[in-house]
């Protein structure tokens, strides 16, 4: 009975890769989220983090865009770096 219940209450795995039109950062590790909703709101602080540390850097801020995969490497949302500045 506990295994049917683990099966019901198992939260999805997401990977969010760093893509850019010269490369892309695969995210090896990914990351436990609810669901897609969850799952968009940790590429929103991600992104933020990665416009925080180029602006510390004073790097330009190419175009560029976190891609959310799930477990069976399906884009589930592409979220631009800039969506975080606003």
């Amino acid at each position: 009975m506990l295994a049917r219940f683990e099966r019901w209450n198992r939260v999805a795995h997401y990977y969010f890769n760093l893509c850019s039109d010269e490369e892309e950062v695969t995210d090896l590790v990914g990351k436990a989220c609810e669901d897609d909703v969850a799952a968009l709101g940790a590429a929103l602080r991600m992104a933020g983090d990665v416009i925080q540390n180029r602006l510390f850097r004073n790097t330009a801020i190419e175009d560029g865009w976190i891609e959310v995969e799930d477990e069976q490497q399906r884009t589930v949302l592409t979220l631009p770096l800039r969506a975080a500045a606003y």
